[in-house]
């Protein structure tokens, strides 16, 4: 990745800081930036910083290709085979920015980290900089979380300690390689980030422009990452950390069902923005109109739902997706926002038996989403059928947000499943729970490149 991100980087620094922000390019420490507004603005380019795989969205089930010719019209090889999760999902094509993107941002918060570090050890530290410090961190462990789900196998407390995660790089030097950790000292490294994120960053409500990182959502990350992980009193426990600082919800009855721009980026619900890379098959508002949504996802729908017209575009009984919480942006949203907080809350609290309190929660939300005066509750009789509820209402809410991979990878572990299924023309694709096809390939030229050991897939 060395010529690759080197080549970004001075792109980014061209664009994006001020004058004399570098003025010699030595071996090791590449940004050496002098003024807070530096730190910062290098951290608010959202293009370089906090950009995260779209391989999840493109291999779940949310959405279908009606023909073999609309998928072989599909841009990228890699659109191609994820579809039907093929053995090798980028059929050679090179500088895969599912991979590259995260460890992009990596690179450069490791420069402030490391800058800011040494102004630790000297005692010179500015006040405005333990701030940056944790936005900083919070995005390294936000980086590592996404390559360690998609590049590693499906999480497993009995085999993390010798699963392979992925290489952890600590300090801003390119000019080394470092072999994959295995997946428990990834996490031991994310939650250590995200535990010190936690200490220096400054707001606990979110941010006007919702672009920077608070500890709502370093709060919001761990609730996600250990409900990932199905360690629910943790996952529980993070979602109240955040709840009790902020709790709003939208009154969909108050939002645009015609705008193809339904959300903006500030809405009251969202804690923090955050995008994917572009892939046409990705994207919102499909032009092509070769990519749709899940029919049996859209049949969960009931007629007085306002997510069925809010989230979706009707073509004729094929349904699209409208931007969603990205405001106008066209690819999945990856950011933070209180409805998935909440929804962690309500399955947490029905997997340790809370059956009244989950019921009381999931009434707030809906009533929220469907047409005032036409939502009828029914209070939770057992578990079972509770959990059964609360994990569809998961999936009809969080659409196209890169998460229903990773329940379905949790869901198979706990005995779910759920399997997947494609037709292409004769042809079916299959793909059974809790099989290889569920990691992904690491990309062969970074394989080429350091050496590191392929997945088996």
């Amino acid at each position: 990745m060395r010529k690759y991100i080197l080549s970004v980087f001075l792109l980014a620094v061209v664009t994006a800081c001020s004058k004399g922000f570098l003025e010699e390019i030595p071996n090791s420490n590449i940004l050496t930036p002098e003024q807070v507004e530096d730190f910062q603005r290098l951290l608010d380019n959202s293009e370089q910083v906090g950009v995260t795989a779209v391989l999840p969205q493109l291999a779940a089930d949310e959405y279908y290709i009606s023909t073999e010719k609309d998928w072989l019209a599909s841009l990228t090889a890699t659109e191609r085979n994820s579809y039907i999760w093929a053995k090798d999902i980028f059929g050679g094509e090179l500088e895969i920015n599912d991979w590259n993107a995260p460890y992009k941002s990596v690179f450069y918060v490791n420069n402030i980290i490391s800058e800011i570090d040494k102004q630790f050890k000297e005692g010179s530290v500015k006040v405005e900089l333990r701030d940056i410090y944790g936005q900083a961190l919070f995005h390294r462990a936000k980086a590592y979380y996404d390559l360690v789900k998609n590049f590693s196998v499906p999480f497993d407390a009995q085999t993390q300690h010798t699963d392979l995660g992925v290489p952890i790089r600590k300090d801003p030097s390119i000019d080394y390689s470092a072999q994959r950790a295995t997946v428990s000292d990834c996490y031991d490294f994310i939650f250590d980030d995200l535990k010190k994120a936690l200490t220096y960053l400054a707001y606990d409500t979110p941010l006007l422009e919702r672009n920077r990182a608070t500890k709502l959502a370093a709060f919001a990350l761990l609730s996600r990452i250990h409900l990932y992980r199905r360690e629910y009193d943790q996952a529980e426990q993070y979602a109240d950390s955040l709840l009790s600082r902020y709790d709003k919800l939208i009154d969909y009855n108050k939002i645009s069902k015609t705008s193809n721009t339904p959300f903006t980026k500030t809405n009251d619900e969202l804690i923090m923005y955050g995008a994917t890379d572009v892939y046409r098959n990705s994207g919102q508002i499909n032009s092509s109109q070769t990519v749709f949504v899940d029919s049996t996802l859209i049949k969960m729908y009931a007629p007085d739902d306002l997510r069925l017209s809010i989230y979706f575009i009707n073509n004729g009984g094929k349904y699209t997706v409208k931007r969603g919480y990205n405001g106008t942006g066209l690819t999945p949203f990856n950011g933070f926002a209180v409805d998935e907080v909440l929804l962690n809350k309500i399955e947490c609290l029905v997997r340790r038996g809370e059956l009244g309190q989950a019921s009381v929660s999931m009434q707030r939300l809906l009533l929220n989403r469907y047409k005032t005066g036409t939502y009828n509750h029914v209070a939770f009789a057992d578990q079972q059928s509770a959990l059964q509820f609360v994990l569809q209402e998961r999936r009809k809410e969080l659409v196209w947000r890169c998460l229903r991979w990773d329940d379905i990878k949790r869901l198979n572990k706990e005995g779910k499943g759920i399997v997947l299924s494609r037709k292409l023309g004769d042809a079916v694709y299959r793909l059974e729970p809790n099989t290889p096809g569920y990691v992904f390939n690491i990309p062969q030229d970074e394989i080429n490149r350091s050496g590191i050991i392929q997945n088996i897939r």
